[in-house]
């Protein structure tokens, strides 16, 4: 009797009270967190510096730096309809019409920041890493290290790239 409760407590102890031949997968999550030399002129601010560029499943968050020292921070939140300067909040129509253009859908800053086409993919042309977009006076380019979005008519620049 004895033999067999130590051989028992002796196979517990060794093998521990987990199950064998199941794993549970945890989903994996995509975040891409990049450091990156970023420009973002708009009609009612310019930055052009380094900072961080961090893509997750639920927002963008654009973190600014100048000479190593934070800035400000942009978050545009995907499933939501707000987006936040700082702590500051509002909606992305807000945004869009007070620092783009009132000629804008209110999520083309977030097509644009999570490299998606714009304008329903109007004058889309695939490259070997990406894609381009030409539409009047809008150029828009995106690759696997850079995303570049130009409207020369409202004088808007957003480019982000890769530091590495």
């Amino acid at each position: 009797m004895k033999v067999t409760f130590y051989s028992i407590m002796i196979a517990l102890i060794i093998t521990g009270c987990g199950t064998f031949g199941t794993q549970v997968k945890k989903p994996t999550v995509k975040v891409i967190n990049k450091s990156a030399l970023i420009t973002m002129k708009t009609k009612k601010f310019a930055f052009s510096d380094s900072g961080f560029y961090t893509n997750s499943p639920d927002k963008i968050t654009i973190q600014a730096y100048s000479s190593g020292v934070g800035v400000g921070e942009l978050k545009f939140y995907k499933n939501e309809n707000s987006i936040c300067i700082k702590k500051y909040c509002n909606t992305k129509k807000w945004f869009t019409d007070n620092f783009l253009s009132r000629d804008y859908p209110s999520d083309l800053i977030l097509k644009v920041l999570d490299k998606r086409p714009i304008f329903d993919g109007k004058n889309l042309v695939k490259t070997t890493n990406g894609f381009t977009q030409n539409i009047g006076a809008i150029k828009y380019r995106v690759s696997d290290s850079e995303i570049y979005f130009k409207d020369s008519a409202n004088r808007l620049i957003i480019k982000i790239k890769d530091a590495n």
